[in-house]
């Protein structure tokens, strides 16, 4: 692999783990804030809500961050059109 391949793959790879982990971030901000303000509070009024509670939180967070995946594979697409990633695969 030429050195300017890998070193786009390698930028591409960290620029995408930072997206993924500012969406996971602002996720788990939108959860609180959903929480906070009561637009969403899981039900803990019997005990299987009460063994529920923490499933319906990570759900709730999965919602939030795959909402986020679209902007992520947007920008990242972007990048690599940009970059000229079309001119590696012929390596």
């Amino acid at each position: 692999m030429k050195r300017e391949a890998l070193i786009a793959w390698t930028s591409l790879y960290i620029a995408v783990g930072i997206m993924a982990f500012i969406c996971a971030v602002l996720a788990v901000a939108v959860t609180a804030e959903d929480w906070r303000t009561k637009r969403w509070r899981p039900a803990v009024a019997s005990r299987l809500d009460k063994a529920l509670f923490v499933p319906r939180i990570w759900l709730r967070w999965q919602i939030n961050y795959l909402k986020g995946a679209p902007v992520i594979l947007a920008i990242a697409l972007y990048y690599a059109w940009s970059v000229g990633f079309s001119v590696f695969w012929d390596l």
